[in-house]
């Protein structure tokens, strides 16, 4: 075996020593941990179980106990661990031979010199051989020698005793006495948790949680177990000691009011005190306050709102409704309206949003709540909707005094809201048959209440004799939430006379006529005689008499009855005019015989008559005789020149009268001849046969 390989075998003997040198440290440090702990065990747990300490002190105790081991881990266990497996510094191979050299007095420092001549001969290339021969030398001196024996592990042996007895001492514990360990070392373990000194009797309280709402009552129910029962019970809170409320021997209760915080408390009896418990206060979600912006419907033209502090709500049909709630301690928000409940989250901290349009009357109810109280006080109010009303429709119809073709319509039209359109419809004919027109009637829309005149000139519409006409007014609102509402006037039903009933009419008129100048005639003759019967009684007086001013003030009542009916015989004579004109064709030369007729009509009155009649009442008034009977005479003058007027003018009425008659019945045999004849063309036609055969059927391609 060559230089090196004495060397190399050198060195592997130096680190087998080595490693069994931090083995045998390690398995004394090991027994010297086990020592220490099993004795901090014994020592601690004893003393806890007679001591029974409070629960700062077994912190302590639990807290150094770990300290201790945790040290001597540290101390004895590790650095020996880590430089057997490599993992630290370890000890250099110089002061290895000095621990070998010290062990063996064979080898004493020869081993050591072996190392520094090894180094002296790298650095020394001159002397180099000679320095290696004398290293071989060495060498195979200490061939013989085995360090790893200068380490003998069986010497810890002796160290055994120190884990041993306090191992026993924990042996002999835990069978003679098993609960001084265990129930020591469960307080240990539970350190922070108060266990009450073992008494004859144990509270156990009954409830199920310790938990109650914020501002609610909360009810202790508590039952002792044990031996002996103690005659009362009582429990420390807040610094306070209170009785608790005995309902049989062995059952007591405490009632917390209105708890606000979190509640700490102990309970105590014949010296024995329980661990502290804590009711744990959830804090309840209440709902602080909501405010309401109303967005009303367009078609209102009402300003939309803000309402802080709502409640109950009266709002127009299809409002919508945007609630903003304001809780505290709330994370959501059970909203109900009418059977409808949702579940809001909230918008930003505590506060949460929400939207309804209302269309009817509806309820709403709100109830905040969070993880830990689900059912909180709630709040209920009610929505009252306004309905937008039907709109109203009044109107006033007054026919034409002149033709009986024309009506005015005087309305008025109301709603709450304004109104979207006004309509005129008529229908010409019969259901069956019948063709409906309508037109847009001019009015104010856009107010709540607007009048309005329509008139209606029955000419235009083509309607023909003997047709009937159906006629009504139809209002519609505003209502842009159900539709707007429709409303009709009372329906009218026109039916205009044939030829036949106008003719009727128009006789019946210029009968009447006659008849009013016949009594007006009369009545002129009794003015005038009357004037004259006075004007001579007034003759030989000097003074005006009662009677005498009282017949003179009822022939002044009789001239005025009868201009008054002078006045009706010219507007009735004008209004049949009138209706001749407009339904019926009559000849020229009556015609033009009318129109004179009219002439004389509107001049048979003097302008002067009513200034006369003014000035006999002044007269009568200052009692001038004299000028009562100059007026007289010019009353009497005048109604003799009316009376010869009115009868010629009735001459002329009854011979213009006859002439429209016989007008009126040629024209009759004329229509009548030619629906003979025309009856005739039918008759001829629906007896006709085509030559050489039946008569044919056409055909409906």
């Amino acid at each position: 075996m060559n230089a090196t390989e004495n060397y190399e075998l050198l060195i592997s003997k130096i680190n087998t020593f080595i490693r069994k040198y931090y083995l045998n440290n390690l398995l004394r440090g090991l027994i010297f941990l086990g020592a220490g702990l099993f004795s901090a065990y014994v020592v601690i747990t004893l003393s806890e179980y007679f001591g029974n300490f409070n629960t700062a002190f077994r912190t302590i105790l639990f807290y150094a106990f770990i300290l201790l081991n945790l040290g001597l881990i540290v101390w004895l266990v590790i650095p020996s661990l880590f430089a057997w497996l490599k993992l630290s510094k370890n000890l250099t191979h110089d002061e290895a031979a000095e621990i070998i050299g010290k062990h063996f007095s064979s080898v004493n420092d020869k081993l050591l010199n072996t190392l520094q001549l090894k180094k002296q001969a790298i650095d020394d290339e001159k002397h180099r051989a000679l320095i290696e021969a004398s290293i071989d030398q060495k060498i195979e001196q200490l061939k013989p020698v085995s360090f790893p024996s200068a380490i003998n592990i069986r010497e810890n042996n002796r160290y055994l005793k120190w884990i041993i007895t306090p191992a026993a001492i924990i042996c002999v514990i835990a069978l003679a006495a098993p609960s001084i360990l265990t129930e020591s070392t469960k307080r240990l373990i539970r350190h922070n948790e108060h266990f009450a000194p073992v008494s004859p009797f144990q509270f156990v309280v009954q409830n199920q949680t310790l938990s109650a709402v914020q501002g609610q009552d909360f009810k202790l129910d508590l039952k002792l177990t044990g031996d002996k029962f103690p005659a009362d019970v009582y429990i420390e809170t807040a610094g306070n000691t209170f009785k608790l409320d005995k309902e049989n021997i062995s059952n007591f209760h405490y009632v917390f009011s209105n708890l606000q915080q979190n509640q700490i408390f102990r309970l105590t009896a014949n010296g024995v005190t329980s661990a502290p418990y804590q009711i744990k206060v959830n804090l309840r979600p209440s709902l602080l306050h909501f405010d309401v912006e109303l967005n009303y419907p367009a078609y209102l033209h009402k300003k939309n709102e803000i309402i802080a502090n709502a409640g109950d709500l009266t709002i127009p049909a299809g409002t919508t409704v945007n609630w903003a709630f304001h809780t505290q301690n709330a994370t959501g928000l059970y909203f109900s309206l009418g059977d409808k409940t949702q579940l809001l989250s909230p918008a930003s901290t505590d506060v949460f949003d929400h939207h309804e349009r209302i269309i009817k009357n509806t309820a709403y109810k709100i109830n905040p709540l969070n993880t830990l109280v689900k059912n909180s006080d709630s709040a209920s109010y009610r929505i009252t909707v306004i309905a937008d009303e039907p709109p109203t429709i009044n109107v006033e119809e007054k026919p034409d005094s002149v033709s009986t073709k024309a009506i005015y319509f005087n309305g008025k039209i109301q709603d709450d809201h304004g109104f979207s359109s006004l309509v005129f419809y008529y229908k010409i004919g019969t259901d069956k048959n019948a063709h409906v027109f309508s037109k847009a009637i001019k009015a104010d829309l856009n107010q709540t209440q607007s009048d309005f005149f329509y008139y209606w000139n029955l000419k235009e519409i083509g309607i023909k004799p003997g047709e009937q006409v159906t006629y009504y007014f139809e209002v519609a609102d505003n209502d842009a939430v159900n539709g707007p509402k429709k409303v009709r006037s009372a329906e009218h039903t026109l039916n205009m006379p044939d030829a036949t009933e106008i003719n009727k009419q128009l006789n019946t008129g210029t009968e009447a006529v006659k008849q009013k100048m016949q009594s007006a005639i009369k009545l002129a003759g009794q003015v005038e005689r009357e004037s004259q019967k006075l004007n001579e009684l007034l003759l030989n007086k000097n003074n005006l008499s009662f009677d005498e001013k009282k017949q003179i003030a009822d022939l002044m009542q009789k001239k005025k009855d009868l201009d008054d009916l002078v006045k009706q015989i010219q507007d009735e004579n004008h209004k049949n005019e009138f209706n001749r004109q407009e339904n019926l064709q009559q000849d020229p030369s009556i015609t033009e015989k009318q129109k004179e007729m009219e002439k004389l009509f509107n001049n048979v009155l003097d302008p002067k008559t009513q200034q006369l009649l003014q000035n006999l009442q002044q007269l009568l008034q200052q009692d001038q005789k004299d000028a009562t009977r100059e007026d007289l005479s010019k009353m009497q003058s005048d109604n003799k020149s009316l009376k010869k007027e009115l009868d010629r003018m009735l001459e002329l009425y009854k011979k213009l009268a006859f002439d429209q008659k016989l007008d009126q019945n040629i024209k009759q045999l004329n229509q009548l001849a030619q629906q003979q004849q025309k009856l005739a063309d039918q008759t001829k036609q629906s007896t006709a046969t085509p030559p050489g055969g039946t008569a044919t059927t056409a055909k409906i391609e």
